[in-house]
């Protein structure tokens, strides 16, 4: 589907209007997978299907990602869950719609009670959060809609693959410090709205879909733990990884992310002590000179 992503990051100008032709090894080359040979014209704001279909169409890309992504393709893996996330994500305006709203930084589900234009023409939404609190928003921020008949829990499985994508690309791209931040902070976002979703899920369910989305929560906080560590928001990283491990002691999967998280830690404060001791004896060594001690003298009478 067309259209500006819904989690992962857009770089303008990377690429655009630049054909780079290099040299590859045959056994380096994969043909096309056969869906991406044809042509896809479909659009999520222009498809009117029934729920049945629809479903289909977004399993049906969400498959398409999922090939992608055990191939390592984690670029084209993105379009493919981006789009299929449009289908069932974006139509915000309907009242008595459920949303996932970006409340002070944080995932929350609210539902639409009423939609007004101001005086510019934009839309305002009227919503009740779960706390019962009451507020106006604007559509910037809207994350995405709830797909409330989503039996088969797919929007956060849709946002759990593509938020792994995000940080594979974190470590591969080469577009420098601010592109893998960006990666990251958009796993973290995808990560978080699909644990959001699993609460949502979770106010209706069995016990049997409960131990799904218990499931699907406990991957979310792993993604989202290794999204913290790598924008070293060690904090963060750490109150998920423990999360998990209070669920689950025997994960080793967060035995080992929580290991590395201190060793992280350990290495920041080992450099920072290591600073700290360059400037003091740099300190001391201008402080001792004559010109040294004289400027030092000036900065005394200085506020």
């Amino acid at each position: 589907g067309g259209g500006v992503f819904l989690i992962a990051p857009a770089f303008d100008g990377v690429g655009a209007g630049v054909e780079e032709e290099c040299d590859a090894a045959v056994s380096d080359l994969t043909p096309l997978l056969e869906f991406e040979r044809g042509d896809h014209a479909d659009h999520a704001e222009e498809v009117t299907v029934s729920t049945r279909e629809l479903d289909a169409l977004v399993n049906r890309y969400k498959g398409y990602g999922d090939q992608l992504l055990r191939l390592n393709d984690y670029t084209c893996a993105i379009s493919y869950y981006e789009a299929a996330l449009r289908f069932v994500s974006t139509k915000f305006g309907r009242i008595g719609g459920t949303l996932v709203v970006n409340k002070k930084g944080h995932s929350v589900i609210a539902e639409v009670d009423c939609v007004e234009d101001d005086e510019k023409n934009n839309p305002q939404y009227d919503v009740t959060f779960i706390s019962g609190e009451e507020e106006t928003i604007t559509q910037k921020q809207i994350l995405l809609a709830v797909w409330t008949k989503d039996v088969t829990f797919i929007q956060p499985r849709i946002l759990l693959n593509l938020s792994r994508c995000l940080l594979k690309l974190a470590d591969v791209d080469e577009g420098g410090h601010q592109h893998q931040e960006r990666y990251r902070s958009a796993a973290v976002r995808g990560a978080s709205i699909a644990m959001s979703l699993c609460e949502y899920h979770a106010l209706e369910s069995s016990d049997e879909t409960t131990r799904e989305l218990d499931s699907l929560v406990e991957k979310a906080r792993m993604v989202r733990s290794r999204a913290f560590l790598g924008l070293r928001k060690l904090p963060n990283a750490t109150v998920d990884a423990r999360k998990v491990l209070a669920r689950n002691p025997t994960n080793r999967e967060a035995q080992s992310l929580l290991a590395d998280i201190k060793a992280v830690d350990a290495h920041i404060k080992s450099v920072d002590r290591k600073l700290s001791k360059e400037v003091c004896r740099w300190v001391q060594t201008a402080t001792s000179s004559s010109n040294g001690s004289d400027a030092m003298g000036r900065t005394d009478d200085s506020i």
